[in-house]
């Protein structure tokens, strides 16, 4: 670990992390980075072995290092872009889905 970092209480050293993850992750070439790394730990895949399972795993440990609310923001774009690509149809307010 960077030196100066290990010297920081654990509350602090969590914000700088969680800092930086967010920073590499807000450039086009640190999404490109994040995208292909989770493809490679199974995040979007279906994990057919052990092995593959526990990347899977690894991946969503990993998400914690971009901070509290990622997993609903991660699921918000999802709904967004499958609504986009005509895969999931919004339901109008008021309305039941049928499903």
């Amino acid at each position: 670990m960077i030196e100066w970092l290990a010297q920081m209480p654990e509350e602090q050293r969590s914000e700088v992390i969680r800092g930086a993850f967010a920073r590499v992750a807000s450039t086009q070439d640190g999404a490109i980075m994040v995208s292909v790394l989770y493809e490679q730990l199974y995040f979007f895949r279906r994990c057919d072995t052990p092995e593959q399972t526990a990347l899977s795993n690894f991946a969503k440990w990993l998400l914690n290092f971009f901070g509290p609310d990622v997993q609903s923001q991660i699921m918000t774009g999802i709904i967004v872009s499958a609504r986009q690509a005509g895969i999931v149809k919004a339901v109008p307010e008021g309305e039941k889905d049928a499903d």
